[in-house]
């Protein structure tokens, strides 16, 4: 295709992510960096601003206008449910964190891409390659937009993977010094930064888990590999896949698990920060389900269990005997 940029095939492809590139379409985007840096651009702003003109220019600025100009609705009265609120702040902070990353983490000639999600959310994000990432409260993922040469996210905290197969290109997650290599398969990782743990609980496929490079194991689906990140000491059970990716739907479920598990699961759903009593000590293991209650109504649960005091004041929630 020599220079000319095939703007049909591009506009197809990004209405088409399933679909496998033709060798025409695959020659010229292996043919320069030019050509894959085009690709990448045009991938993020029709990601922001839904559209793919004539002739794209990929400039996010302008697509980002486009949203605001759609956000403004004069004169009418919409009315949304929670839930579609709840995905739309979402989304809109996945869009807003993109953009202040593509002018701001720049590395000389290599590009990234950083999306949050903060507490009480959870942000759907597409990669370059078509994969799916779910991120929890509280979770960062973070990729260079010479993506599909590499295929390497780093993490920090929890996300839901659906990776898109490409036997030629391997996909890495690396969190610290974790490392978990895929070629196409779904599972759930989960490593927060004030965690001594390391999670891979794999659904379909297989995966390794790595530490600075060394594999230290490989999982079927159905188990969960859990790294000690301090004493190094590795363990693989049979879990209950439901229950460790239930937060990705709308329906939280925690089985069998200590106070302080059930805490953070807590301030990752509901948006809030726990403050506890110094003499505060609860010895009980906890199992729920939380759908539509609200963070009043389960702490009001749980207080009969364990005999805990609340109050909520805002984010904030101190606990005490």
């Amino acid at each position: 295709m020599e220079n000319q940029v095939p703007w049909d095939k591009i506009r197809h492809y990004i209405n088409s992510p399933s679909e496998e590139y033709d060798p025409e379409f695959s020659n010229w985007l292996n043919e320069s960096d030019a050509n894959q840096k085009i690709w990448e651009e045009v991938y993020l702003t029709y990601q922001i601003s839904g559209e793919v003109s004539e002739e794209f220019d990929p400039d996010q600025v302008k697509a980002w206008s486009k949203v605001e100009k759609r956000i403004e609705q004069s004169g009418r009265k919409i009315r949304f449910n929670p839930t579609f609120l709840r995905v739309a702040a979402s989304i809109l902070l996945f869009l807003i964190g993109g953009l202040s990353s593509w002018y701001f983490l720049q590395d000389r000639e290599i590009q990234y891409a950083e999306v949050f999600s903060p507490y009480g959310h959870k942000t759907k994000v597409i990669l370059p390659d078509h994969s799916t990432v779910w991120l929890n409260g509280n979770s960062s993922l973070k990729y260079a937009t010479n993506f599909n040469q590499s295929r390497d996210v780093q993490l920090t905290g929890e996300a839901l993977f659906e990776v898109t197969k490409d036997p030629g290109h391997v996909f890495r997650l690396r969190s610290g010094d974790v490392k978990v290599e895929v070629y196409g398969t779904k599972f759930n990782f989960k490593h927060y930064s004030d965690d001594q743990e390391a999670e891979v609980a794999l659904l379909e496929g297989s995966v390794g888990l790595f530490q600075e490079d060394e594999l230290l194991t490989k999982i079927v689906p159905g188990e969960v590999a859990t790294l000690n990140t301090t004493t190094n000491k590795l363990r693989v059970n049979q879990e209950n896949m439901d229950m460790i990716v239930s937060w990705s739907t709308e329906e939280l479920v925690v089985e069998n698990q200590s106070f302080e598990e059930v805490l953070k699961y807590l301030e990752r759903w509901y948006g809030v920060t726990f403050i506890n009593d110094q003499n505060l000590k609860v010895e009980q293991k906890l199992s729920f389900k939380v759908k539509t209650e609200s963070l009043q109504e389960l702490l009001s649960s749980i207080s009969y269990i364990t005999a805990i005091q609340f109050a909520i004041d805002g984010k904030n929630v101190e606990l005490s005997k």
